[in-house]
């Protein structure tokens, strides 16, 4: 931002009382009317356009403070920067209360300066894949290479948290460079359990769902929505392996085509698994709304799956070899997807 001298700024009032115009004021200046509207409104507000009292406060920590307010960001279980910010002045570090952001822009510099970085990070890291589960994702990977996903079916069942305005999901902490955190979540006071499947054509009905054997009737009511499909996937929750056998006698009882119910074996294996990418967009599009109510959530969870278009279920079933090949690449490792 351009800085106005204390002339140019008695010309900009000067102009606006003769011609009542900020528009003309800024032509005739050859200033920007963001520039002029920001005086005049200064000028009416306080009668006059001096600079702004300075608070006085200092803008950065000294270095021993600065090293001091890294130690305890890093040691995480003094709080966030604010509570750091008030630590520092109660031990004697500085001689007055500093901003987080103070405290945190001189972390940055003392790390730096250390040759470090640090980051704040939110939520809880990527679970790491044990040895043998890599290697189930490979078998499986190997096994689905010449899979048709066109007549495929994938099913699960999701807990779309309601996070109200002011609802604090996760902790933070700051970390160095390169780390991860695993940080507790708060409980959320309400949530929707929904069933539901997706193919390339679309998706079923989104059921709602009261514990397991719940889950266990709308499963058998996901598959009544679509009797074309060759195949059905699901992962690996108790209550989809609880409700396989209902399954599977509504498919022999209503001579399905749907004749298979393929297993799930590797665990902790949502990149395989196309829905988890439609659950993440679904909640994504609920949050935009911004309810204020958990009946608004409800109907808004509804809405916005009704809204999505064929296309994205299309793409998403059409990533599956890609997804297998990936895995296959990186002998079971998680992929990108």
């Amino acid at each position: 931002m351009t800085y106005t001298s204390q002339e140019e700024r008695w010309a900009i009032i000067a102009h606006w009382k003769q011609n009542g115009n900020s528009h003309i004021t800024a032509r005739e200046l050859k200033l920007t009317v963001k520039v002029v509207d920001r005086w005049i409104r200064r000028y009416e507000t306080t009668g006059d356009v001096s600079d702004a009292q300075k608070s006085g406060r200092l803008r950065k920590l000294n270095a021993s403070a600065a090293k001091k307010a890294l130690k305890l960001l890093l040691e995480r279980e003094h709080g966030n920067s604010a509570a750091v910010a008030q630590m520092l002045y109660a031990y004697g570090c500085v001689n007055q209360q500093f901003s987080r952001r103070t405290v945190t822009r001189s972390a940055h510099k003392a790390a730096k300066a250390e040759g470090m970085k640090i980051k704040h990070v939110q939520g809880r890291p990527r679970k790491k894949l044990t040895a043998a589960t890599m290697q189930k994702r490979v078998a499986f990977c190997t096994a689905m290479m010449r899979m048709n996903w066109m007549n495929a079916l994938f099913t699960d069942r999701k807990k779309f948290h309601f996070s109200y305005p002011g609802c604090k999901v996760t902790a933070g902490a700051w970390v160095l460079e390169g780390q991860s955190l695993e940080v507790p979540t708060v409980n959320h006071a309400q949530c929707q359990n929904v069933y539901a499947g997706i193919t390339a054509f679309g998706m079923t009905k989104l059921h709602i769902v009261a514990g397991s054997s719940g889950h266990q009737n709308k499963q058998g009511r996901a598959a009544k929505n679509i009797t074309s499909m060759e195949y059905g996937q699901q992962d690996n929750d108790p209550t989809h392996k609880a409700a396989k056998p209902e399954v599977e006698q509504w498919n022999a009882k209503h001579a399905s085509s749907m004749k298979l119910l393929m297993g799930w074996p590797p665990s902790n294996s949502p990149d395989l698994n196309p829905i988890e990418n439609f659950w993440s967009y679904l909640q994504a599009k609920v949050n935009k709304r911004g309810c204020k109510t958990f009946s608004e959530f409800k109907v808004a969870l509804e809405a916005e799956a009704e809204s999505v278009p064929t296309t994205y279920f299309l793409s998403l079933v059409k990533s599956m070899p890609d997804r297998i090949r990936a895995c296959l690449t990186l002998n079971g490792e998680k992929t990108k997807y």
